[in-house]
């Protein structure tokens, strides 16, 4: 039997309803693989295992940021964030996920407005 592989680190997943009404409030739903290490833990030889989190998220909806967020380490694994954003034009909502060691994922969904 063949082994698969889980999902890797930063791959994302960007949630918003099909369409909206012009104006109205949609919830957007995202969701990030990533360990979200404390720094305070230790592996089975008893080594501790680095902190390794997400650090900073920056939300843009049609070329502007519309939201930024700062996580800290005690954020837990694949962390999940939803937040309202009101639908005013169809646009890319650009999500970008930055870690404490300097790598980046970005991920793109389309908000439909009509």
């Amino acid at each position: 039997m063949e082994r698969t592989q889980g999902p890797q680190v930063g791959e994302a997943r960007i949630v918003v309803p099909a369409t909206a009404a012009p104006g109205s409030v949609i919830y957007v739903k995202a969701l990030i693989t990533h360990p979200m290490h404390t720094g305070l833990f230790r592996d089975a030889t008893g080594a501790p295992i680095a902190a390794w989190f997400i650090r900073e998220v920056v939300v843009g909806y049609g070329g502007e940021e519309v939201a930024r967020f700062e996580w800290t380490s005690g954020i837990s694994r694949d962390p999940f964030v939803t937040f309202p954003l009101r639908a005013t034009r169809t646009a890319p909502l650009t999500i970008t996920w930055t870690d404490n060691k300097g790598a980046s994922w970005t991920q793109t969904a389309q908000v439909t407005v009509g």
